[in-house]
């Protein structure tokens, strides 16, 4: 989807449809494999893999305690999925644009500048797992929770870190709140129609099956 406003819409019912209900997260698979390019939309394996397997032990342990653990995998997994594909097909300075179109120069700058940065730390985040692999992978270690652990607290430190410096950097330029920037959004029939069906296929069907449950 080249305009980033019904992308976000896709990704919003989508993600509420999967998380309501199975067969909102069904109808939203249907979605992702007729309207995305599928995997070749999707990160490395590498990176969506460690996050199907939480996502999986998670699931054994709702089960094992007596939760629907089939249920909250179908419907974690597919959001993840949904995630995925709007991360790999955002692009920079559309998550700004989008909020300022929603919001307004003030609140929505303020709002799509954090989002900015939040996809922007994503991305760095990425690169440094990726450098630390492949530097551990020279180094002959293997990954485990000796390993692991320690890596995640340097990342989290180190991205703390980069927050502050961000902050600073943006004191010392002057900014105070809000901003203005001129939107241009490109939309396209087909574009529309997904976004219609991304609602019917996902988040209606969630939203009628639960009413009904609730009924009975």
């Amino acid at each position: 989807m080249q305009d980033p406003r019904l992308r976000f819409f896709s990704l919003t019912v989508l993600s509420l449809g999967s998380f309501l209900s199975v067969w909102g997260a069904f109808g939203a698979f249907i979605w992702w494999l007729a309207a995305t390019p599928r995997t070749d939309a999707l990160p490395r394996p590498r990176v969506l893999l460690p996050l199907f397997a939480m996502i999986g032990l998670t699931a054994l342990v709702s089960a094992w305690g007596g939760g629907d653990g089939l249920s909250y995998f179908t419907r974690m997994s597919m959001i993840l999925l949904i995630a995925a594909w709007a991360y790999s097909a955002t692009e920079e300075g559309e998550a700004l644009a989008v909020s300022v179109w929603a919001f307004g120069t003030r609140t929505g700058f303020d709002i799509g500048l954090i989002a900015e940065m939040g996809l922007a730390g994503l991305g760095v985040i990425r690169e440094e797992i990726e450098q630390v692999a492949v530097a551990m992978r020279l180094k002959g270690i293997r990954p485990g929770l000796r390993s692991i652990v320690p890596l995640t607290l340097i990342l989290v430190i180190t991205e703390i870190r980069r927050a502050d410096e961000i902050a600073r950097l943006l004191t010392i330029r002057g900014y105070t709140a809000g901003g203005v920037i001129c939107p241009r959004f490109q939309t396209s029939l087909n574009e529309i129609l997904a976004s219609v069906s991304a609602f019917l296929l996902s988040l209606l069907p969630a939203l009628l099956i639960r009413d009904v449950f609730i009924l009975l």
